[in-house]
């Protein structure tokens, strides 16, 4: 099935190509609280989500959809009817999710894909669906450039969540990330500290879902403003760091006020009790990816943590789009 629908669009295709692509992200402060207001403190990676747009010849209310992986292997192949956006091909969980978003998309831009001609989508991801870096998020930028609507709009009608990770998709550098009054806002920021070789990321090997962790957040606290306030003062304090040393106590710091306010044991203690240098969780806690300093080799590094059963490990600019 998939080799025909390749053959055909060889065949068909016209000359009107659109192509979309959208970053990954790390979050590195603010956590659970930018949903709130906090100041989060958000990277692009150099991995991302390509999304291509090829208008066909034939007009038959078809919209075809092939999602392909890391390794170039389609993991999703749907047909919509761009009337209505329904698939009818498949009933899984991708399918109704892109229904649901292409169906807000319109919402938002009326006008979007209602001519009166085919359209072939391909996505391409270029890391593994469950690191946890951003296959929805970046998706949804590329869908909202595509339908020349706001990426953060088509989020809140969606998926939810606070944004950052849109943010991070439409950026080329680390940015300032705040709700404010319900707004978004990304500040471009410069973080390229001059010990950022000593920083590295690693990948846990296990999904965390957001959802469960925002669910969890959600009913565990009320009154957030002491730790907004103490997170927006380390947040900058970590912008404005330029000493290894100072920047692990803050690191340290943040660690403590997440794990204070949720009642949640820090990665820490619970994986790295005996790390020579400082350990953080980014993003929702208990999976996906965590950072760490190193004032060691980075041989040391890994021997470390493949005692742990962790091969997955990026130094700073391995990981993180290049400023």
């Amino acid at each position: 099935m998939i080799f025909a629908f390749r053959m055909k669009l060889k065949i068909t295709a016209q000359n009107n190509i659109e192509t979309f692509y959208g970053h990954g992200k790390l979050l590195i402060t603010g956590e659970y609280f930018v949903l709130d207001g906090a100041k989060a403190l958000a990277v692009p990676a150099k991995f991302g989500q390509s999304l291509r747009v090829t208008t066909l010849h034939a007009n038959d209310n078809l919209l075809y959809w092939v999602a392909l992986n890391n390794q170039n292997k389609p993991w999703l192949n749907l047909v919509f009817d761009t009337t209505d956006f329904s698939c009818i091909n498949a009933k899984q969980d991708e399918a109704v999710r892109l229904t649901k978003m292409l169906q807000e998309a319109r919402k938002l831009n009326p006008d979007f894909l209602t001519k009166a001609s085919d359209t072939a989508v391909e996505t391409r991801l270029e890391f593994p669906n469950e690191w946890g870096l951003g296959t929805s998020s970046t998706l949804i930028h590329c869908v909202a450039a595509w339908a020349k609507v706001g990426g953060y709009e088509l989020l809140k009608n969606t998926i939810g969540g606070s944004g950052y990770d849109v943010a991070c998709a439409g950026n080329d550098s680390p940015v300032l990330y705040q709700i404010k009054g319900a707004k978004p806002e990304a500040l471009p920021v410069n973080w390229n500290p001059s010990f950022s070789n000593q920083i590295y990321f690693a990948y846990l090997g296990k999904k965390q879902l957001s959802s469960e962790g925002i669910q969890y957040y959600k009913t565990k606290l009320q009154d957030k403003t002491y730790a907004i306030a103490k997170l927006n003062g380390i947040t900058e304090s970590i912008l404005a760091c330029d000493d290894l040393k100072e920047f692990e106590a803050l690191v340290n710091e943040h660690e403590d006020v997440i794990s204070e306010q949720l009642k949640m044991t820090k990665v820490k203690d619970t994986l790295f009790r005996d790390y020579w240098g400082s350990v953080k969780s980014l993003g929702a806690w208990g999976g996906d990816f965590i950072m760490l300093t190193n004032q060691r080799g980075v041989d040391d590094l890994k021997g470390y943590l493949k005692e742990k059963n962790i091969t997955i490990v990026f130094g700073w600019n391995e990981l993180l789009l290049s400023q």
